[in-house]
């Protein structure tokens, strides 16, 4: 590990060094009306930065999720094995045009095709519901065509991504069909575990096992999109199926000292027909409404089978899930300031049936409607505040039991002032939290001979506060600073519960406890020239939860990424500390060890080659601890997509007619899914 951290510090004098006899030809700082520019590419506006990314970070980047890390805007984490973005602290939502997309949609959309991104790190308007928001803004054209293809594969473990993409432009009117499959087959994840339970004689279990698993998907979709002068509509018709045909798991236990084998057999898939509309009319410059619309059917399947010598559990799971959810904003620009009035609701059904020593059928719907009204008041040039207040009206029905109700009132408050070339945020917010559906009904499944899962309906009302401090400034054109200390309470969180039933423990769910949660993060971004640049980030979380179990824990950890571009060539290393966590769900505390990655990459008019190098040194093994007063656990885990491997990838384009606009491809491969699973 220590050459390793050798090679990437020299590896960054290198480039700093070698940057520092180049020739910066992006202009100089400049001030304008109402706007600071933070950087060569940066630009301060009222609650948003503007970033133009140059030529350098378009050329190098093979899809606007890379895109999007290439712009090395501080503060803000891409997570291109989890798909997920990270600023200040907080998962942030993606947007495409203005309109809500996925993290997988960004991968279909070429970086020569995004005009420019904004980053909301302090959202207003029709983006008031986030903590976030990253805005892809596309060239829009009329005329013209193009056929895209991709192709991924994973050098290490088997894994491969394929995709194919058609657009025609006719005006106003653009169509898109979408096609794409990709799979997944490891067959040596390792792990080790070491339980203990507190029965009347306490028992010892320590596993050693391995495990394969195959996985694939393929997606259709078809797109209208319909581009006016006032208007913006997309309508989508999307189909999504995914299969887990094989998942196995072999093991040897020693309990109290007799070794006992064990074998998991379990498989899952998912039908899922979708439709979304989305749109946007502008009644004026000063005032616009957007509107959502979306429904979704999966069908789901899902087996598994635990059998240790003479002991065997099997349970079968089917189930129906629909989903309906519409949104609405209007937006209008006042003489001081903005006024936004919201409305969202989410609807859900599942019919689930549960077949193990007897047959369980569960029907479960939930709703949760929610209405907010906004007030952004400039007191000043330099000084606004920012009031949303609202109501959630959750509702959800188990079939047998009583209906749940809860009207929850939901405050945030926002104060920012602009500072010479920066910008502070002061925010409070009181909200209630939202549980999943895979703990809103009564089903109990067998995981092994000691062990059963079971959900609960009688969930207690609960809330959370949190508060955060966000300072954001550009130091002499090339450095950029930001920072974020955050607290979080939450009353009534629900966490895992564990019981006693004679010689079987119950896992299950309560939230009558209490977490605490303080995050203090500092970024940096440093554009050394046109051709070079580096960021990184410094750490400390404390999380603790208080109630049937007291747990802490705190860590300090970073990140190191950068980028030097040579003519048609790029490399960009990337670095990931150590890092502690507690999950307050599970109560479990997971250390992930050091990460780092080297990405080498290739591109010429309208081809692009990459090849991506992780963790090549190391095996990385996740360590987890989780401790209750009748059952506790450590565990090790290897797992093969996590290190030692190489992605190559490449990217074709051909462009057909003139003035071409590219689609993002807006595929939502998730499933809508109540089922109570386990893990194996």
């Amino acid at each position: 590990m220590k050459q390793v951290l050798l090679f990437v510090f020299y590896f960054l004098l290198f480039i700093s060094a070698s940057a520092q006899n180049s020739t910066d030809t992006i202009s100089q700082k400049q001030t304008l009306q109402e706007v600071v520019v933070l950087a060569p590419n940066m630009t301060r506006m009222d609650n948003y930065i503007l970033i133009n990314p140059d030529n350098n970070q378009r050329k190098h980047s093979g899809n606007a999720f890379e895109l999007l890390q290439n712009s090395f805007i501080p503060g803000v984490v891409v997570d291109f094995q989890n798909g997920t973005v990270d600023a200040m602290g907080a998962k942030a939502t993606l947007y495409m045009n203005g309109q809500p997309c996925e993290t997988k949609d960004l991968l279909m959309l070429r970086p020569k095709d995004i005009e420019k991104i904004e980053y909301h790190d302090i959202p207003a308007g029709k983006y008031s519901n986030d903590r976030t928001a990253i805005n892809f803004v596309v060239k829009q054209y009329r005329y013209g065509g193009y056929v895209l293809a991709k192709a991924q594969q994973t050098i290490g473990y088997n894994n491969g991504i394929y995709d194919i993409a058609t657009t025609l432009n006719h005006g106003i009117n653009t169509f898109s069909v979408f096609a794409g499959a990709n799979y997944t087959n490891i067959s040596d994840n390792k792990s080790t575990s070491l339980e203990s339970f507190q029965f009347d004689t306490p028992l010892t279990r320590y596993q050693n096992q391995t495990s394969a698993y195959k996985r694939n998907s393929q997606y259709l979709m078809l797109r209208h999109q319909n581009t006016g002068k006032k208007s913006y509509l997309v309508t989508k018709l999307s189909l999504v199926n995914s299969d887990n045909p094989r998942n196995h798991t072999n093991g040897l236990s020693e309990i109290n000292g007799e070794n006992v084998d064990y074998s998991i057999e379990s498989s899952q898939s998912s039908l899922s027909p979708k439709f979304d509309l989305n749109g946007e009319y502008r009644f004026s410059q000063a005032k616009s409404i957007n509107y959502g619309l979306h429904f979704a059917y999966s069908r789901n399947k899902y087996h598994r089978n635990y059998t240790e010598n003479n002991y065997n559990s099997t349970i079968d799971e089917n189930e129906d899930a629909y989903n309906f959810s519409a949104s609405f904003i209007y937006n209008t620009i006042l003489a001081k300031g903005a006024f936004t009035a919201e409305l969202y609701h989410y609807h859900n059904i599942w019919n689930s049936r549960y077949l193990s020593d007897s047959e369980l059928r569960q029907d479960l719907w939930k709703g949760e409607s929610l209405a907010f009204l906004s007030y952004n008041r400039n007191f000043s040039k330099k000084l606004s505040l920012t009031s949303r207040v609202g109501v959630d009206w959750l509702q959800h029905h188990l079939s047998g039991t009583d209906k749940f109700s809860q009207i929850t009132p939901r405050v945030n408050l926002n104060l920012q002032y602009q500072i010479p070339r920066g910008s502070l945020l002061y925010s409070i917010n009181y909200v209630n939290s939202n549980y999943g559906t895979d703990i809103l009904n009564d089903a109990e499944i067998d995981i092994d001979r000691y062990i059963s899962v079971k959900d609960n309906p009688n969930i207690n009302k609960s809330y959370d506060f949190v508060t955060y401090f966000y300072y954001m400034q550009q130091f002499k054109d090339r450095w950029t600073v930001s920072a974020v200390s955050q607290y979080n309470y939450s009353h009534n969180y629900v966490t895992t519960d564990y019981t006693r039933d004679g010689e079987r423990i119950i896992r299950s769910f309560r939230n009558d406890g209490n977490t605490h949660f303080f995050s203090e993060i500092i970024g940096l971004s440093y554009k050394i020239s046109s051709n070079a640049s580096i960021s990184g980030d410094i750490r400390y979380s404390y999380s603790s939860l208080n109630g049937r179990e007291n747990i802490h824990t705190d860590k300090f950890t970073g990140n190191i990424s950068a980028a030097y571009y040579w003519n048609d060539f790029s490399i960009q290393p990337t670095i990931s500390f150590v890092q502690r966590s507690l999950d307050f769900a599970t109560m479990t505390i997971s250390e992930i060890p050091v990460d780092y990655s080297l990405k080498l990459s290739y591109t010429k008019k309208n081809l692009y080659l990459s090849a991506s190098i992780r963790a090549p040194f190391n095996s990385r093994s996740t360590k987890t601890v989780m401790e209750s007063m009748i059952y506790s656990q450590s565990c090790e885990t290897l797992n093969r997509s996590q290190s030692q491997y190489c992605n190559l990838a490449i990217t074709y384009t051909f462009d057909f007619g003139h003035k071409t606009k590219i689609i993002n491809e807006e595929i939502n491969r998730d499933n809508n899914s109540s089922l109570l699973k386990v893990n194996s």
